[in-house]
């Protein structure tokens, strides 16, 4: 209990403490007055004076202060400060610009631009110099100074990447972008790639289109083996498995699940008439709206050739009734046109319910069939109930 106690105490010194910081942030103060850089620059290179600030204080802060604070962020952070601070130097000229980074003690420049790349490498460069190797790129500021003032002087985009570094291990920090389509000079990974680059790169992306390919084959296979492959209705397979879940819900919370074997009547007249071609013109048509009038929870298969199964969630006799005769009527009435021929079929319909006419999926769809084919021997057009032909 104590030790939640300290627990408990250390985060509200912490909440506390960080509050009082954003209050100290948000008190009205004077506007601080800020130097022009012309002002900056010329205290810092007054031969007179010995206050200009210390290399190594820009480099804390560069390095190690801002990272604190911005996290990985600090690079494009400090590259953008840069790049805008840039404007503000007025360097009219690659010559200019190379005087003034020799005389403000940022390095040795040296600039090849041409109509295709353009590289950059500084020599002794401020931020770089006698650091360790630390494996990452840093001269963000200088990288974005450069930049900014290459936009001045070229009229156009200009966006390098670091592509040798102190921090790396090398004496001389390079920035490289290459020309585009009339949008500058930008960085492109092809610009600086190898031949051995080029091929692992070319491995990786065939090996990721054989991996999309092979999902796409592994979808196909799934929706073929759910599927019935001319209505798009599931196959019987696949609901057995979804009814099986249904009756065991049914079972937990006491409800009724119905099943129901539906036939088209008269159904080989339509073969006969336009073929097995208009025949599954037909069926399909009539699916699509048999499936349209049903309710999202409801399943329904392709069983036989002009068969299909139905299994209503928390349905009794008198809704399925209700249900299935609004539903068959107006299918009825309705016509499957093919090829110009116009082609109207009623449906038979035989239904078994969970859980008085059995407790199986088996055995449910058994007795709706058996209701089916019954009715059906004596004319069809109807609805059956297991219950009732058995009563």
């Amino acid at each position: 209990m104590a030790v939640r106690a300290d627990e408990e105490l250390s985060v509200a010194a912490v909440f506390a403490r960080a509050l009082r910081n954003l209050v100290a942030l948000s008190e009205d103060g004077a506007r601080r007055a800020v130097p022009t850089p012309q002002q900056v620059l010329s205290a810092a290179t007054d031969g007179d004076r010995d206050d200009g600030v210390s290399p190594v204080l820009f480099r804390v802060v560069q390095l190690c202060a801002l990272p604190e604070v911005l996290g990985d962020s600090a690079g494009p952070v400090l590259y953008l400060a840069g790049k805008r601070f840039a404007s503000s130097l007025q360097l009219g000229s690659l010559q200019v610009m190379k005087e003034w980074f020799a005389r403000v003690g940022l390095g040795e420049l040296e600039v090849e631009l041409d109509d295709e790349k353009l590289v950059v490498k500084l020599v002794g460069c401020a931020t770089s110099h006698h650091l360790p190797s630390v494996g990452a790129a840093i001269c963000d500021f200088e990288r974005g100074l450069i930049d900014g003032v290459l936009e001045g002087i070229t009229g156009t985009d200009v966006l390098t990447k670091e592509t040798l570094c102190w921090g790396l291990g090398d004496t001389v920090c390079q920035f490289e972008a290459y020309a585009g389509d009339g949008s500058g000079y930008v960085y492109r990974e092809h610009g600086g790639r190898s031949q051995v680059q080029e091929r692992l790169l070319a491995g990786v992306a065939d090996q990721a289109e054989l991996a999309v390919e092979n999902l796409r084959l592994v979808r196909e296979r799934k929706e073929i083996e759910t599927r019935d492959p001319l209505t798009g209705l599931y196959n019987f397979r696949h609901l057995r498995e979804h009814a099986a879940l249904e009756i065991a819900r049914a079972a937990r919370y006491g409800r009724h699940v119905t099943f129901v074997m539906v036939d088209l009547d008269d159904f080989a007249q339509v073969v006969q008439a336009g073929g097995q071609d208009a025949g599954d013109a037909v069926i399909a048509l009539w699916a699509e709206d048999f499936r349209s009038r049903l309710r999202a929870c409801d399943l329904v298969c392709r069983y036989g050739a002009d068969e299909f199964l139905l299994v209503l969630p928390e349905t009794a006799e008198s809704e399925a009734d209700s249900a299935l005769q609004r539903v068959l009527g107006v299918l009825a009435d309705r016509e499957c046109t093919v090829d110009g021929t116009g082609y109207r079929l009623s449906a038979s319909a035989g239904v078994a319910v969970y859980p008085q006419d059995g407790q199986r999926v088996e055995e449910l769809v058994a007795k709706a069939a058996t209701t089916l084919y019954a009715l059906k021997a004596s004319g069809g057009g109807r609805v059956g109930f297991y219950g009732a032909s058995t009563a």
